[in-house]
């Protein structure tokens, strides 16, 4: 009798066991993940100002703003006689870059013109300036606030014949974000 209940008890444990493993559903975690970038974005935030320039007598005067976040200035006079009769109006543009922490992009080189009056001025150029790292590299990536300030600062030549008048244009910037 001492097989029997032994063997009972071994299918009784079998069967508790088999019973065990066919309980019900099972389940099990994992993490999950989304990553949530801002929209690329170049916004103008300000104009880019030369101020009041008289033109020169003799002489050719290049007309220079610098390419600083300085909310005024005053051109900067190479050559000619040409002068600033009131000081401290002008300024760079300003473009704001957003896009998110460490987002690498490329800076075309900005443009600046003048529509029909660029005959009357010549030589126009630009030249800018990245706000974090006081550079001028086509290249970088956005500081960890993912915002930047593109500062852009022109130049143009006049002489004794230039056209007294308001010169309007257009500065243009574009930023390949990566």
């Amino acid at each position: 009798m001492n097989k029997r209940i032994v063997i009972v008890a071994a299918f009784a444990a079998i069967g508790a066991a088999s019973s065990a493993y066919a309980a019900g559903p099972v389940t099990a975690n994992t993490t999950a993940n989304a990553v949530i970038v801002a929209p690329q974005q170049l916004t103008a935030t300000r104009n880019l100002d030369f101020g009041t320039i008289a033109k020169p007598f003799t002489g050719v005067s290049t007309i220079t703003v610098a390419p600083t976040g300085a909310a005024t200035q005053t051109p900067t006079i190479a050559g000619g006689n040409a002068f600033v009769p009131i000081p401290g109006q002008a300024h760079a543009a300003v473009f704001h870059m957003l896009g998110t922490n460490g987002q690498t992009y490329t800076i075309q080189q900005p443009s600046l013109s003048f529509g029909a009056a660029a005959g009357n001025l010549s030589n126009i150029a630009t030249s800018f300036l990245v706000s974090s790292t006081n550079s001028a590299s086509t290249t970088g990536a956005l500081p960890a606030n993912g915002q930047d300030d593109l500062f852009v600062g022109g130049q143009f030549d006049i002489d004794n014949v230039t056209a007294v008048q308001t010169y309007s244009g257009t500065v243009s910037v574009t930023v390949v974000f990566n």
